[in-house]
């Protein structure tokens, strides 16, 4: 065996699992990890009011600004090829993003958020822990819901 050509199993048991489906029940598709995600759920804009018979502005909560997000995906080489095919087709599916199990209160049904989004995958890959990276943009196109595991309806 040549040095240097082992193979090693990647270290993803603390990683965030990202997997997609074409229905939010049907069969999920690991795509990745990640290891991070900045502002994945913002606080709605404020929206600003006033009336004659008060003395001040008061606020009220209004919408989340509608912004894609950039996450880095860690993968292998089977899992590129699945995102980039998720890519080429252009169609919507549902994303879900599965914290580790080791944040469940309950075996196998850590906090899972899912959406739906059409995705894009940037070409800046490097190798971390025998594993791709590249910044995935996810342009979503619904809310953000979350369940314990994957929703069942």
């Amino acid at each position: 065996m040549t040095p240097g050509s082992e193979t090693v199993a990647p270290r993803t048991s603390t990683m965030t699992k990202v997997f997609y489906a074409t229905t939010k029940t049907g069969e999920k598709t690991q795509i990745g990890y990640i290891q991070s995600v900045a502002e994945f759920l913002k606080a709605p804009e404020p929206i600003t009011y006033s009336a004659l018979d008060i003395p001040d502005e008061r606020m009220a909560k209004g919408k989340v600004k509608a912004e894609t997000i950039e996450i880095p995906f860690l993968y292998t080489e089977s899992q590129w090829d699945e995102l980039r095919a998720v890519e080429t087709a252009g169609t919507e599916v549902y994303v879900f993003l599965q914290l580790p199990n080791d944040t469940a209160n309950t075996a196998n049904k850590p906090v899972t958020f899912n959406f739906k989004s059409t995705l894009a995958v940037g070409m800046n890959q490097i190798e971390i822990d025998n594993m791709l990276q590249s910044k995935v943009t996810l342009y979503r196109s619904s809310a953000i819901e979350e369940s314990k595991g994957f929703p069942t309806e």
